[in-house]
């Protein structure tokens, strides 16, 4: 089985450093790497420099936006885009699928699907 790399954009936010933790946390092997990027153009690149195969962002990301979110996933069509709302714990899932986190499990089964 091939573990998933996720690369996973967590400002200074109390909502990315759980998040972050939670993923090395798990068991199960995943290789999470926090983004540096300023600009979607850096975002690209680290994509392809870490052959990312999930993608975790805040909703209040610059990453998360329509027009971001459009072009990311026309580059990487096969890519998993998580976002997760800070404010009610919808993950909403680009692969037309939008799931209520009510666990730590629910989060750690999405990126495991990729």
């Amino acid at each position: 089985m091939n573990i998933p790399c996720v690369l996973a954009i967590t400002k200074d936010s109390l909502l990315g450093f759980a998040l972050t933790n939670l993923i090395n946390a798990s068991e199960n092997g995943l290789v999470v790497i926090e983004s540096n990027a300023q600009t979607l153009e850096e975002f690209i690149k680290e994509i392809n420099d870490n052959e990312a195969d999930v993608i975790l962002l805040e909703k209040s990301s610059p990453f998360a936006g329509e027009a971001a979110l459009t072009k990311l996933l026309m580059l990487y069509p096969k890519l998993l885009v998580v976002i997760v709302n800070e404010e009610n714990n919808w993950l909403n899932i680009y692969r037309r699928e939008d799931l209520l986190m009510t666990s730590p499990t629910d989060l750690m089964n999405v990126i495991q699907s990729a």
